[in-house]
């Protein structure tokens, strides 16, 4: 039986002018246009067309816009040619009507209502509309829109103010601005909107009025910002925050004193990160993944009548609901970290007589209770009387899970092996096959077997303890262990004809046996959901550089490989390149979708891009996003596995990646094997083994890391305060 891996990948799409950037999002329907009219922040949506060249021209402007103002101010992209195909929104949206668009391009903001709810009508209130006229530059845009930030901060002016400051709201920890403006700074505004009711913000102006606050404080230096840290009896513990004025820096600062998931001051703190000193690569790796784990933590689905007949119910995934009135279940967030995405969250605190009606429908008998819902269809679930009270541990709740959650899959033997392989593959079904040696099925696959979405193109069969005989026809290494069976065929019409031996194939799931993972796995040979069968693309000149990372405009994902590793063993199956490759075509089935083109180059043969990148040759594999428009770059920190490269993309369109710009770049035509072999050569007349090799490359890189370290700190201190220091 030949083992083959066959990933699925999809094909980009086009979405509009700003496909490339990160920070700009598309408003071209009219779910976008809710979301900016219901939202806290100030919106900037920026109308254009595919037929106005003004509109193309203008663009960059609003790329700088979306740069400087990020996290203060959301911007947008409207396509109007977009919003005109779709009759609806069209209909109730007025901003693309014919006359708006013979005057494209437009900039309107949207300033977020005074209060959510109409005294009066009782309504939803909406964002108030305000076009923009005048010469459109990034500081007078940024300007304009600065004066319709919500301003919750609380201007102190003596001791009595202070102090009435820090005595109220005792459950929040408080933020004060020390500065010398008169006008609350934009930035201080926005960072109170992104965490209203879980930090209280005030500022204080230095006038002579307010001398002896700042003298309290022991201010030298404005402006300077000040956290109190409540003791829980009305005294603070005040940290001064001694990082670059600038959002991202505060906002990391501001979200330690949160009350809620809050993270201490010292691990999040960039300028201690750049003090502490690493044991070695390996702890670093292990630091940027627990750092990646705290900014994908699952939030749960608050829970209403609404959301319990419509989501909860109707889902075939199984789910736990939180229900409590003031304490917490002591082991809800540690249910949530053990089975990730596993299943659904939902959350209902108990506050009102309607939520102790639907808590009765929940059958929930005391607080705080996890109540749980099986597999199942919406009457299954609705009967669901399985619960744990405060007392249930998380091995206790585990140990009960394990129990509850039926296996559906189809146990076989060495006998019936052949048979079910043969009936399922002539019936053209997609066979899963299970192989473990455990008491029962592991609770992962027994979940994805019950899913919906899998019924009548999928069987899921589980073969417990398989001989010998058996496990090396699959090639199964380790157990437990996922292969798919399946039919290939070059022409649909073959379906219908009798099965043949050549058509069987084999593909060896070899990544983490987790939710994610193996639905991915099994997603990629759903025919509903393939856009492309095509692979990563090497790169081995400059011409297909340009075609696939300059030509094209979008951004470039390029895996920087070590064509050294085809001759080294991941494991008993594949070789690290194999493997290596694996990973990529995952990550392009994944993300793929997004405007973005995915290559990969043999940067140990064309080492010239580790010059470029500023990538050492033992840090390969790697990872970079290439933008070649905007000349910038980012890399991957961490291991070269499909978590890490999912959530760096992530980061991208999240626009949380830090860049760094880069010149030109120039793929030399070369032939790898006779430098990889003239390599090889040079090694063993120098008379240094592989071992003393590594251990000097380590040397140097060491020495290297250090003095691009410290000159990168002194550039960026000199430049970001003195920019900063007139922003606030």
């Amino acid at each position: 039986m030949l083992k083959i891996i066959f990933l699925a990948v999809l094909c980009s799409f086009s979405v509009g002018l700003f496909e490339n950037s990160y920070l700009i999002k598309n408003a071209n329907k009219l779910q976008d246009f809710r979301d900016i009219l219901e939202s806290e922040f100030v919106s900037l949506v920026y109308f254009y067309s595919d037929s106005c060249e003004n509109c193309q021209r203008a663009a960059s402007l609003i790329e700088k816009v979306a740069e400087d103002q990020e996290g203060i101010i959301n911007v947008y992209g409207t396509n109007c040619d977009e919003i005109n195909k779709d009759p609806k929104s069209n209909d109730q949206l007025p901003y693309c009507s014919p006359d708006v668009i013979q005057h494209l391009p437009q900039i309107t903001f949207f300033e977020p209502p005074s209060q959510p709810i109409n005294p009066y009508t009782k309504e939803k209130m909406i964002a108030t509309e305000h076009r923009f006229q005048g010469e459109a530059n990034p500081q007078s845009l940024g300007q304009y829109g600065y004066k319709f930030i919500p301003n919750h901060v609380i201007r102190i002016n003596n001791m009595d103010e202070l102090k009435k400051f820090e005595t109220s709201d005792q459950k929040l920890n408080k933020v004060i601005l020390f500065t010398k403006r008169k006008e609350t700074s934009a930035l201080l505004k926005a960072l109170n909107l992104h965490y209203y009711e879980r930090v209280k913000f005030g500022e204080i102006v230095a006038t002579p009025e307010t001398q002896s606050l700042i003298d309290e404080f022991d201010i030298k230096d404005l402006p300077q910002i000040v956290g109190l840290e409540n003791n829980g009896d009305n005294t603070y513990n005040r940290e001064l925050f001694d990082g670059d004025l600038l959002f991202k820096p505060i906002k990391k600062f501001v979200r330690s004193l949160a009350t809620k998931d809050r993270i201490p001051y010292e691990q999040i703190n960039e300028q201690s990160k750049k003090q502490e000193e690493r044991k070695n690569r390996r702890q670093k790796q292990d630091d940027q993944e627990q750092n990646n784990e705290k900014q994908n933590l699952i939030i749960p689905t608050k829970l209403d009548q609404n959301i319990l007949n419509k989501q909860l119910l109707r889902n075939d995934k199984p789910a736990f609901v939180h229900v409590y009135k003031d304490i917490p279940h002591k082991t809800w967030e540690e249910t949530i970290k053990k089975y990730k995405s596993l299943f659904d969250y939902y959350e209902f605190q108990v506050n009102t007589q309607e939520d102790e009606e639907l808590a009765k429908e929940l059958q929930i008998k005391s607080y705080p209770s996890i109540k749980f819902y099986q597999v199942g269809n919406t009457a299954k679930k609705r009967a669901s009387k399985i619960s744990f009270t405060k007392e249930y541990s998380l091995d206790e709740i585990n140990k009960d899970i394990q129990e509850l959650v039926d296996d559906k899959t189809i146990n076989i033997n060495e006998q019936s092996l052949q048979m079910q392989l043969s009936q399922y593959l002539a019936d053209n079904n997609i066979v899963v096959l299970y192989f473990y040696q455990t008491q029962q099925v592991g609770l992962t696959y027994r979940v994805i077997s019950q899913l919906q979405e899998y019924y009548g193109k999928y069987k899921f069969l589980s073969f417990k303890n398989a001989s010998k005989k058996v496990i090396e026809q699959f090639q199964i290494s380790n157990q437990p262990a996922i292969t798919i069976i399946f039919r290939d065929v070059k022409d649909k019409k073959e379906l219908d004809e009798e099965l043949k031996s050549d058509q069987v194939k084999q593909a060896l799931f070899t990544g983490k046996h987790g939710y994610d993972e193996i639905k991915s796995f099994l997603d990629s040979f759903d025919e509903s959901k393939k856009t492309s069968s095509k692979k990563v693309q090497e790169i081995t000149n400059q011409e297909q550089f340009e075609e696939f990372c300059q030509k094209r405009q979008t951004l470039c994902y390029i895996a920087l490989l070590n064509g050294e590793h085809k001759q080294v063993k991941h494991d008993d199956i594949l070789s690290k390149w194999e493997h290596q490759l694996e990973v990529l075509d995952k990550i392009k089935n994944i993300h793929g979708a997004k405007q973005a083109s995915f290559v990969f180059i043999d940067a140990s043969c064309h080492d010239e891009l580790l010059l470029k990148f500023d990538i050492s040759d033992d840090a390969l594999p790697n990872f970079v996003a290439y933008s070649s428009s905007k000349k910038i770059y980012s890399k991957l920190i961490g291991r070269f596995d499909y978590d890490s490269i999912s959530k760096f993309i992530d980061k991208q369109y999240k626009g949380q990646s830090s860049n760094i710009n880069i010149n030109s770049i120039q793929i030399i035509e070369k032939n790898c094997e006779e430098i990889f072999q003239k390599r090889k050569e040079a090694s063993q007349q120098s008379g240094l083994s592989d071992f003393d090799e590594e251990i000097l490359k380590e040397i140097l890189e060491e020495e290297r890391q250090k003095k691009k370290e410290l000159e990168k700190e002194l550039r960026k201190g000199k430049k970001k305060n003195k920019k900063s220091k007139d922003e606030l």
